[in-house]
């Protein structure tokens, strides 16, 4: 199994207020993190004692690959541009100011290649910068979210009872999400969560679907996925008929996009491509393995998927090894890469306005507030219009209700009631009730996204050294 990255240096919070944050303060060792990072903080929960060595990306090193791209041979051309794709965003300033150096046409094509590739990546995946030298939790949690594409859970009033008053230190550049996710995990004492409002950071169990399990020695993360190997059922059976007796293995891993990824949907029956023991035997099963997606998670939040199960059947082989050895999978998905952002203000006296996206009129039919809830019902119109259309499930995946304090109060539920049929050729209608959980603020707008674009990934991982039954 592949070497476990050096972990980065935090202090442990401590009950007082002072501090420094983001890009200020003291930054004696900063942590430079290289992205493409294949396997994801596999070392124990305890800090090392010792500092950690620093990981950096020498300046002459950049140059050096960008004169490879002039290179005689064409596979040093080819390996420079691989690697100089791989340093990450940091690097396009210096790639920019390239383009006016004298290099050949070539040359430059192929940074113009590498910076398109940046740039897709700098709006897929989040990349984490951040100084502080006792700092107040709360103030980490902010800019963490802020620069993850997600909420995270962080307004919530259970996180800032705990985090009040409490201080931590974390030193990051340009991260990763999920090696961002561990610091600050680690530093403000949080636990990550999959809940009823996707990936959420809390000081307790709560109401959880599945918990980020760092310390699994078998998780890793890759192309902005967090892989996490589950559990490998054997079944065994006897026909009597005969005599024959007969095995398989059921093997479940979660997949677990991050907050910036929008992954739309999950497609292919194939994701895993070779599966093989200790002793060298294939492990795959005769036939295709399904990988089993429900079609709705978290009852009806829409297209959006916040994690999704792969399920494999594997061979029992009498005489097999111990361990499944190695096993390469790839995961295919479709993400949202352009949105457009819909807002309607003042939602609490905004009965009867209505918002047209172009092909769906949303109407606002009311809102109320139930104990600390707040309930609004929309009524969703237009040509076709059903609760599986594209734009209908747009907007319950991406609905929020912002306070007066600017603030989102995350949706706990969303129910339709059936689409009603005006006639061929007229506009049918879906109403809405959407839930919000409880929230002391009172709601200033309501947003939601409308998907513009979309791409299709692939991902490829490796897992290794998993125990077998």
């Amino acid at each position: 199994m592949p070497a476990s990255p050096p972990r980065p240096k935090l202090i442990s919070p401590s009950p007082c207020t002072q501090g420094e944050g983001r890009g200020g303060g003291r930054n004696p060792m900063p942590l430079r993190i290289i992205l493409g990072l294949s396997i994801l903080f596999l070392a124990g929960a305890t800090p090392p004692a010792t500092t950690q060595p620093i990981t950096t990306q020498r300046s002459d090193s950049l140059q050096q690959l960008i004169a490879q791209l002039d290179a005689p041979e064409f596979g040093v051309r080819e390996l420079a541009e691989e690697k100089l794709s791989a340093m990450g965003s940091a690097i396009a300033p210096r790639l920019q100011q390239a383009l006016h150096s004298n290099l050949s046409d070539e040359a430059k094509a192929r940074l113009n290649d590498v910076l398109s590739r940046l740039e897709e990546a700098m709006a897929l995946h989040a990349t984490v910068t951040m100084h502080y030298a006792n700092a107040p939790v709360q103030k980490i949690l902010e800019d963490f979210a802020a620069q993850s594409g997600g909420d995270l859970g962080i307004s919530d009033p259970s996180v800032q009872t705990f985090t009040r008053g409490r201080i931590a230190s974390v030193d990051l550049d340009n991260a990763g999400f999920w090696q961002a996710l561990r610091v600050v995990s680690d530093a403000s004492r949080l636990t990550p969560w999959i809940g009823q409002s996707g990936l959420t950071l809390t000081p307790e169990m709560g109401r959880p679907v599945m918990q980020i399990d760092f310390a699994s020695p078998y998780a890793q993360s890759s192309g902005g996925f967090f892989i996490i190997p589950r559990v490998c059922q054997e079944l065994r059976a006897v026909n009597y008929d005969g005599n024959q007796h007969t095995g398989s293995m059921t093997l479940n891993l979660d997949v677990v996009p991050e907050p910036k990824l929008h992954v739309l949907s999950a497609m292919g029956m194939d994701w895993m491509k070779e599966c093989v023991d200790d002793k060298g035997n294939s492990l795959i099963a005769p036939g295709f393995n399904r990988r089993i997606i429900s079609p709705r998670f978290f009852n009806m939040r829409g297209p959006r998927q916040l994690f999704w199960p792969l399920y494999a059947n594997l061979r029992d082989i009498p005489g097999m090894g111990t361990k499944i050895a190695r096993l390469r999978g790839e995961l295919t998905v479709v993400v949202r890469t352009r949105s457009q952002v819909f807002e309607i203000d003042d939602i609490t006296h905004a009965r009867g306005v209505v918002k047209s996206d172009g092909e769906m009129d949303v109407t606002v039919a009311g809102c109320s507030k139930m104990n600390l809830n707040y309930r609004i019902d929309l009524s969703c119109s237009g040509i076709g219009i059903n609760p599986g259309d594209s734009s209908v499930q747009d907007l319950i995946s991406s609905i929020r209700l912002m306070d007066d304090q600017g603030k989102i109060i995350p949706s706990q539920s969303v129910n339709f009631q059936p689409s009603i049929n005006n006639g061929v050729g007229r506009p049918q209608t879906v109403n809405l009730m959407v839930i919000f959980q409880p929230s002391q603020n009172t709601p200033a707008r309501l947003q939601w996204e409308k998907t513009l674009e979309q791409k299709k990934l692939s991902v490829p991982f490796e897992l290794h050294d998993l125990p077998l039954p």
